[in-house]
């Protein structure tokens, strides 16, 4: 009996195999790149929005505070607060960098100028506010319910320190009960430095810190001796 060739134009169960296999290894570098990739673009921008946010906010802060007016009922008063173990503060003071938001408002010299902070209670971050209001020394200070616009959240801290030569370094302020104490004390500190502690989502033991300082130089009369 004649025997015929047998020929074949399809690929074995094991070369099959073999280019599968090939194909996963391929396909799993390229995704490990891929996400390699999407990580640092997604961690790029969002290390580019904290400091964004940060420096809008110092530069409000800075702004408010270096327009900082201690005329007739001038006042400067700051005290820490906490919420678990996340240092916060609230700062109220009296300025002449009121913006004005509102086109029927009229602009005006002074306003009283409050910090606050709080906790979101989905995210357990701080959230930073700043409330401006047209200063009126005539009128009684009402309880102030509202917490104004916000000026930045995702934070795990705010810190206000107060440098002052004649009392040292403290974390409160109140201008009002140093001139009560004492008409002819200074009432302003020599400097104030702010930070601003942002929640590093990669370390929530290392958050992004940002810092800045306004200084007040002294307006003591410089006493001259007379020939």
């Amino acid at each position: 009996m004649k025997k015929t060739a047998h020929s074949s134009n399809g690929f074995t169960l094991l070369e099959i195999l073999m280019a599968i296999s090939i194909f996963a290894i391929v396909i799993s570098l390229a995704y490990g790149s891929y996400r390699a990739t999407f990580f640092i673009i997604n961690t790029t921008e969002a290390q580019a929005e904290t400091y964004s946010n940060a420096n809008n906010a110092l530069d409000r802060m800075r702004s408010d505070l270096g327009s900082l007016y201690l005329g007739t009922s001038g006042l400067l008063q700051g005290e820490p607060q906490n919420f678990g173990t996340k240092e916060a503060v609230k700062l109220r003071f009296t300025s002449t960098a009121h913006l004005v938001l509102n086109r029927a408002e009229q602009a005006t010299g002074y306003a009283t100028i409050t910090y606050t902070v709080d906790e979101d209670s989905d995210t357990k971050s701080l959230r930073l506010f700043r409330l401006d209001k047209t200063f009126r020394p005539t009128e009684s200070e009402a309880k102030e319910t509202s917490k104004g616009l916000l000026l930045c959240d995702n934070l795990q801290g705010v810190r206000v320190i107060y440098h002052s030569n004649d009392r040292g370094q403290q974390d409160n302020w109140d201008s009002q009960e140093i001139e009560k104490a004492d008409s002819k004390a200074r009432r302003l500190p020599d400097s104030i430095e702010i930070s601003l502690l942002f929640i590093n989502p990669d370390n929530e033991d290392s958050p992004f810190q940002f810092n800045t300082a306004v200084t007040f130089p002294s307006s003591e009369p410089i006493e001259e001796e007379l020939p």
